[in-house]
């Protein structure tokens, strides 16, 4: 009795392994990327889109076909046995299409149309609907525009501004240039391939799928709009999507803008303090009054009025000396007045060659100054640069 019993159990617990032995999957992202699978990757992903922006470029259409077209029906490869046997879960492949496709686009449905055993591994062709709750735009990306009419500075660190969430440093969305590919409700149809399953421990695992156009691999995307391309390269993005990276492109120009004008304030304000202990300018005061040269010309005054009346006496006395005496305090002054006025220039000018050696010094350290608060600027950005080049390096979707 026992052991019938245990044999039943036997029989019913083998019965419900074979039953759904194809119910159970990873729902993790399990898939290979190795440098040879992304290659194949990118090149079946970039080539769709450049296909994409050509088709856009020639039609009229409201909505653009996508997809490529659905696979045709291979019902040998599809039998009940063939199901049952080879054909993992909807949930497996439903999981994968979670991480190719944006918020924006839902997934309605997929149907498989082929599959393909390969040793232990199966491949699988469907056919999959997709519904737009969005305006999706195709945005050609671009070099952020640099100005000949800008500063030298702006010139030299637009290049390095972070002006999109999803882009490398010095790229920006074309909104302008923008064309609405798939208006909001538009479904499409078209195909899919899971091109490596396999089960692993009792379960279903995606070792290997197909991107699709729309699909968000930040290293993929980061390599394909630095492409030298006519047309420029152009993903696939949501319109709100494109707002919001306008909107933190014109937040990261202002941003620069409004860091320059602060660093030219602050070398302002610093030249200011250290112009305020250099020497005094000085100035030529000239023989008027107040110049402290009639002092210098009254000591000449005496000895030249001394000077003419000897000169006077020996061209006769009397008056002689008398006009001998007030031209010779005449000349005595002038002569007095312009050696001290000499004098005076020359200390002016001592005064003068010690404000310009201070004056230079001065310069020299606010130049010093400023290209030290550049150096800290452009650090800010070579380290926010390396911090998004990091991000878009990364080989999923998803963190």
């Amino acid at each position: 009795m026992g052991a019938a019993a245990i044999f039943l159990l036997s029989l019913a617990a083998l019965s419900l392994t074979l039953l759904f032995q194809n119910s159970f999957y990873s729902d993790n992202d399990d898939e290979i990327r190795s440098p040879q699978v992304l290659q194949a990757e990118y090149a079946r992903w970039s080539s769709s889109l450049r296909d994409l922006t050509r088709i856009a470029a020639e039609s009229t259409r409201p909505a653009l076909p996508i997809l490529t077209p659905p696979p045709s029906l291979d019902p040998a490869a599809l039998g009940p046995w063939q199901r049952w046997q080879h054909l993992p879960p909807e949930g497996l492949a439903r999981s994968v299409l979670s991480r190719r496709i944006p918020p924006q686009i839902e997934l309605v449905s997929l149907t498989p149309r082929r599959l393909r055993v390969e040793d232990k591994d199966v491949s699988i062709d469907y056919a999959i609907t997709l519904r737009t709750k969005e305006d999706i735009l195709l945005a050609p990306v671009i070099s952020a525009p640099v100005g000949k009419n800008l500063t030298s500075d702006h010139q030299r660190l637009l290049p390095k501004i972070v002006y999109a969430y999803d882009l490398p440093p010095g790229k920006i969305f074309d909104y302008a240039a923008a064309q609405n590919v798939l208006p909001a409700g538009t479904t499409l149809e078209g195909g899919w391939t899971l091109r490596r399953a396999t089960r692993k421990s009792g379960r279903w695992v995606a070792l290997e799928a197909d991107l699709l156009p729309f699909t968000r691999i930040p290293a993929l995307e980061s390599i394909f709009v630095r492409e030298s391309t006519t047309p420029a390269p152009a993903l696939l993005r949501s319109r709100g999507e494109l707002e919001n990276s306008d909107a933190k492109r014109r937040a990261a120009t202002q941003a620069l803008d409004d860091r320059l004008e602060s660093i030219r304030t602050d070398v302002k304000q610093y030249r200011a303090q250290l112009m305020a202990s250099a020497p005094a300018a000085a100035k030529s005061k000239g023989m008027g009054a107040g110049s402290g040269v009639p002092t210098g010309a009254g000591v000449g005054m005496v000895g030249g009025a001394a000077t003419g009346a000897g000169i006077g006496a020996m061209a006769g006395g009397g008056d002689g000396a008398a006009i001998g005496a007030g031209a010779g305090a005449l000349a005595g002054m002038l002569i007095g007045a312009i050696v001290a006025n000499s004098e005076q220039e020359k200390r002016v000018e001592q005064e003068k060659a010690a404000r310009r050696a201070a004056v230079a010094a001065i310069e020299r350290e606010v130049v010093e100054y400023q290209r030290k608060l550049m150096r800290e600027f452009e650090n800010e950005l070579s380290q926010e640069s390396t911090k998004q080049e990091s991000t878009l390096a990364r080989p999923t979707s998803r963190n």
